[in-house]
């Protein structure tokens, strides 16, 4: 990371064609939290002699326009490992094998949705707040249940297999805070669904068996919250597996509601948009899937 700010500081300043004296002014005039710079601590930054706080580094890559994620893809950097390892399996198949398939579904892509609901029908008797809200449906198969969520709250789901065996997915919806409250009390009125459309993102299941595919189906959600025009929306996800709720701690979450049930503890969770840009973790799961589309 340390290479990464300097190469990136001195690549903007030498293409801009500033001095350092500039660069200074400009960072220092438009941050509170940068007012206090002086030419000797920037140029010691550009020679990778010290480095600021990750979260500073965050507020300069904004000021400059410069997007960090791009600049590590170009640039070919390898980033510290992250230490997920404890959470999720080691892969014995990695994104890339002619065996590990994706299929991303939303309402422009229904069609697929046939060739899922078996891996669904496991989704649904596993997680319990998704059971309850196809159950609100009142449709008389999956497949309408699924597709009337699409098309009410524009859901998407990720869906991994390596060999015809399902190793990891996610179901988003897009829902206003109101929902969530509805949800855990169990008080969803389906013929007023429409009403809770937004465009908070609710993870309302989430599974990775291996580090790829947690990549792929958590870099995808990440990337698609923070493309949201809107500055001030939430992601939210519940989850009753502890590896799931020890991970979203790490991208700065808060823990808004929980409760047992069946002997899990289902939390929910909260991410906001400056939360993601000042962890590291989501950096790296923000890079990884980056490069897995490019690769494609």
């Amino acid at each position: 990371m340390k290479y990464l700010f300097e190469q990136i500081l001195k690549k903007y300043r030498e293409k801009s064609g500033v001095t350092q004296e500039i660069m200074v002014d400009l960072l220092s005039h438009n941050s509170s939290k940068l007012k206090k710079l002086d030419n000797v601590t920037f140029s010691r930054w550009e020679r990778g002699i010290t480095i600021p706080p990750f979260k500073k580094q965050i507020e300069i890559y904004q000021l400059l326009g410069v997007d960090p994620i791009d600049e590590i893809i170009d640039s070919n950097i390898e980033l510290p490992k992250i230490d997920n390892e404890n959470y999720f399996a080691i892969d014995y198949y990695t994104y890339g094998n002619s065996d590990f398939v994706t299929h991303v579904l939303n309402r422009n892509t229904l069609s697929g949705l046939d060739s899922v609901l078996e891996e669904m029908e496991l989704i649904i008797d596993s997680d319990y707040y998704f059971k309850q809200l196809i159950k609100s449906t009142g449709k008389n198969s999956i497949k309408k249940s699924i597709e009337s969520l699409m098309a009410k709250l524009n859901a998407e789901i990720i869906i991994c297999k390596y060999k015809s065996r399902l190793i990891a997915h996610s179901i988003t919806l897009y829902v206003s805070p109101d929902f969530l409250k509805d949800l855990m009390c169990n008080e969803i009125d389906y013929t007023k669904i429409k009403n809770y459309a937004s465009n908070n993102p609710l993870i309302i299941s989430f599974y990775a068996s291996t580090n790829d595919s947690l990549k792929y189906i958590l870099g995808r959600i990440l990337t698609n919250f923070l493309d949201i025009p809107n500055i001030d929306s939430k992601l939210y996800f519940i989850s009753g597996e502890k590896n799931i709720h020890k991970l979203f701690v790490k991208l700065n979450s808060k823990i808004k509601f929980n409760e047992f049930i069946d002997d899990k503890n289902y939390k929910l969770s909260e991410v906001t948009k400056l939360n993601i840009n000042h962890s590291k973790d989501a950096l790296h799961f923000l890079v990884d899937f980056r490069r897995m589309e490019y690769e494609k």
